[in-house]
């Protein structure tokens, strides 16, 4: 199970600000990709390109410019490049 935290319009857009996701094992632009489905939106007005990936361990990265896996347990921040703080 891997928990996500989804910060400012991201959550807006997803109607959530955590989603639970059963896999043990996923890339994070695979996370990206699955929410952005979930909005029900053509353009949610967040992507792999726009988006910075933080892992528990203190890890940043934006999801297009690197395949991270993330692995069962962890817990991950999503942050769109326009949060306010």
């Amino acid at each position: 199970m891997i928990v996500v935290r989804c910060l400012g319009h991201i959550g807006t857009s997803v109607g959530k600000k955590e989603v639970v996701f059963p896999d043990e094992k996923i890339e994070a632009s695979d996370i990206v990709e699955r929410l952005r489905v979930q909005s029900g939106s053509q353009d949610p007005g967040f992507s792999r390109y726009n988006t910075v990936v933080m892992v528990e361990d203190g890890e940043a990265f934006v999801p297009a410019g690197t395949s991270k896996m993330v692995e069962d347990g962890a817990h991950v921040v999503l942050i769109p490049f326009s949060h306010g703080g």
